[in-house]
């Protein structure tokens, strides 16, 4: 799941047509684990059959503003699960994983728990998302 946050602010003019602009860097705290969106499922019938549990893997930031700027990425390891700060050619490790969360964050990548257990050698056919016979049933229903 990617989630963008509103980074950029268009101006306008008394035409209605958007002019310059702002950079918005309003800190937003978001969670690097354990994000819960169960609460945001609008069938009923889905959110009852799994925890739909997010931890974070990525994130993109921006530095600059509207008319130019820079991106860099922190990323987390899937071998020793560490974060890590990239930066063009520079790759440093995180000393604390808070460091993640920053005014500059502006896509935040997440994955599902236990969607796959093993990133190294990924089982596709496990990962196919197949709603249940359950679920198919009483989507039929409806129609």
């Amino acid at each position: 799941m990617i989630i963008t946050l509103k980074r950029f602010k268009t101006g306008k003019s008394k035409y209605g047509f958007g002019v310059g602009g702002s950079k918005l860097e309003t800190h937003v705290d978001f969670p690097l684990n354990g994000l819960d969106m169960s609460d945001f499922i609008l069938c009923g019938e889905q959110r009852k059959q799994n925890k739909l549990i997010y931890d974070c893997f990525a994130v993109s930031n921006h530095f600059g503003n509207v008319g130019f700027g820079h991106y860099t990425a922190f990323g987390k390891s899937v071998t020793n699960d560490k974060w890590y700060n990239f930066d063009d050619s520079n790759c440093s490790p995180c000393r604390e994983p808070e460091e993640v969360i920053t005014n500059s964050a502006y896509s935040l990548f997440y994955r599902m728990r236990g969607y796959c257990e093993n990133l190294n050698e990924p089982n596709f056919e496990q990962m196919k998302l197949v709603p249940s016979e359950d679920y198919l049933k009483t989507a039929g229903e409806k129609k």
